[in-house]
């Protein structure tokens, strides 16, 4: 019965929105998140517009989830679950992807009457993307998220000690962002994973340009051992502007009057380095 019912509505479905394999009509609105969205620091949850009454139609809905550094994504998904089926989920579904962005690697797209098993990232990243098009919708899903150590942070007695607070400010009209900071004032301890935090404020009304002066990565090309990422306006992962783990590390220009610098090494990494130079400008 369950297989009939899949292959009337699929049926149904190709019939009335596919011309030529296309679809028609659509007028989806803009991306963004939708409905309602619980963080907590150990997780949270999240679900499709209206859940647990049918999700409107033309939605598209975009999550990223962040965990802490050395820590993955559990994503699980409550019941009653059901996002209208389709062959190869090509209508209404939901994408998940391994990482922050919208081309990372894809996990799987969803849809039907069964809800997905347990759904685990290989990173500190996962990004999620629901779309339902005009017509035939459902009830929805409910998805709740944990984070969990990352096993290639383990050792033999458990997990390794969590990364102090490394925090920097500057500001003004110019100025230099230097990674021998962390050891000038102590941040870490030698041998320990470094990862910390420059935030840049320009003069008011300015925005800022960065150029690198000094730049290498110990393990080039290797960027969950070792990296320098810049974000403009704030750390959120939907700011990030430009992220170096090879042997190049361009100039950047941000839009805002904050900057946000960060360096992640590990533990066999310290050697990485960065100096670099900031200056407040106005179009």
């Amino acid at each position: 019965v369950l297989l009939v019912t899949i292959l009337v509505v699929e049926g149904i479905a190709v019939a009335q929105k596919t011309q030529g394999g296309q679809n028609i009509g659509v007028n989806r609105i803009p991306p963004t998140q939708c409905d309602n969205w619980v963080r907590t620091s150990n997780g949270g949850h999240f679900a499709s517009p209206n859940y647990p009454n049918m999700y409107p139609p033309n939605q598209e809905c975009i999550y990223i989830l962040e965990a802490a550094p050395r820590q993955r994504i559990e994503l699980t998904f409550d019941e009653p679950y059901y996002i209208e089926p389709s062959f190869e989920c090509r209508f209404d579904h939901l994408e998940v992807r391994d990482g922050p962005f919208g081309f990372s690697p894809l996990i799987n797209r969803y849809c039907g009457l069964k809800s997905p098993t347990l759904i685990r990232s290989t990173g500190r990243f996962m990004w999620i993307k629901f779309i339902s098009d005009e017509e035939l919708e459902g009830k929805g899903f409910q998805a709740k998220y944990s984070f969990i150590p990352d096993p290639d942070f383990t050792y033999l007695g458990g997990i390794l000690n969590p990364i102090p607070d490394c925090q920097f400010e500057l500001s003004g009209a110019d100025g230099i962002v230097r990674s021998s900071q962390v050891e000038q004032e102590g941040k870490t301890k030698p041998g320990q994973a470094v990862d910390c935090i420059w935030t840049i404020k320009a003069t008011p009304n300015a925005k800022i340009y960065m150029r690198f002066l000094d730049y290498q990565m110990e393990h080039s090309n290797e960027c969950k051992r070792n990296f320098v990422a810049v974000y403009d306006g704030s750390s959120s992962i939907e700011n990030l502007k430009a992220k170096f783990c090879s042997t190049v590390a361009n100039d950047v220009t941000l839009q805002t009057g904050t900057g946000v610098v960060r360096m992640w090494a590990d533990e066999g990494s310290r050697l990485s380095r960065f100096r670099m130079l900031f200056t407040s400008f106005v179009d």
